[in-house]
């Protein structure tokens, strides 16, 4: 229990910090004596998000965490998204988003955040994508699968069309989130530059004129190409997932207070063969008839060489 609730301290927190980071131009400009100085924060702002990020990631893959087979699976899927990321972008749409929304949507929130931004993190080492931009990336991927994850188990038909209504809104909201980076930054003497001086409403209306002239048709290729994988692959990807999850025993999403897959004891399987288990004790048939065999012949032991079982 108290290792359940270190872990999801740790995501809360590091959730909480990666939405300060993204919305702080929003909130900066409230406090007092703000100036335009604060442009200087982003890094300071990186480096707390890769400390968080690497806490959180401690945590959940060490003991106590999500365990080695879950582990294992984060390193295959991981792999997978960095494979689909190496193709590069067509214009703002990538294929690795696909296996962050079933695998979140089949394995739960916490297993969608740490896939995202675990995946997140070995593409951009593989293709090198390093920058100061990758923390943001790997928040912004992980909030992707975290959301896939919290989306409600229905029949598979419904289950579908919910993925592909969530991975058609996903590329919008990924797009504006990830903008919210550079935003202060790069429209410096513009109209749609960040104000210090203004209020919260002012410049979110400049950020929304900024994504509606910069991203907003660069990010429609993400959201159809999110929503049409899910309609073509959705249903086979996420019955392979779940059938996985089954003969792993895993039970990421299990309620709260009830035992995990793996930790369940199952009945050996029957395989026909005859169970070769040494019996401490004769059982009540063998001590009725003298034989260990059903089709042996009456009158006849087992073994000759002992004397016949009293009932």
């Amino acid at each position: 229990m108290t290792e359940t609730r270190a872990r999801t301290a740790v995501l809360v927190g590091v959730n909480l910090l990666g939405v300060l980071a993204f919305v702080w131009p929003f909130v900066v400009p409230l406090a007092p004596g703000v100036n335009e100085n604060h442009h200087s924060d982003g890094p300071v702002i990186l480096l707390v998000l890769l400390v968080c990020l690497g806490s959180v990631l401690f945590v959940e893959l060490g003991r106590g965490g999500l365990g080695p087979k879950a582990v294992a699976l984060i390193g295959v899927l991981g792999a997978a998204m960095v494979a689909l990321r190496l193709p590069g972008f067509v214009a703002g749409f990538s294929a690795m988003f696909i296996v962050v929304l079933v695998a979140g949507n089949s394995f739960g929130p916490a297993f969608g955040f740490l896939l995202g931004a675990i995946g997140m993190f070995a593409s951009g080492l593989f293709i090198g994508g390093l920058g100061p931009w990758l923390p943001f990336q790997m928040v912004a991927v992980g909030w992707v699968g975290l959301g896939a994850g919290l989306l409600p188990r229905t029949p598979p038909r419904r289950r579908i069309v919910a993925l592909t209504l969530y991975g058609f809104a996903a590329g919008y909201v990924f797009g504006a989130v990830m903008n919210l980076w550079s935003w202060p930054f790069l429209t410096s003497g513009s109209a749609f530059a960040w104000d210090p001086a203004a209020g919260a409403a002012v410049n979110l209306r400049h950020y929304a004129s900024f994504y509606a002239a910069t991203s907003l048709a660069w990010d429609t290729f993400r959201a159809v190409g999110n929503a049409v994988l899910v309609m073509v692959l959705g249903r086979p990807l996420l019955a392979a997932l779940d059938r996985a999850a089954r003969r792993m025993r895993l039970d990421l999403t299990a309620p709260s207070g009830s035992p995990r897959l793996d930790e369940r004891v199952t009945p050996p399987i029957e395989s026909g063969h005859e169970d070769r288990r040494v019996r401490t004790h004769p059982s009540p048939a063998i001590l009725r008839t003298g034989r260990r065999d059903p089709g042996e012949r009456p009158g006849r032991r087992a073994n000759p060489g002992l004397p016949p079982l009293v009932s």
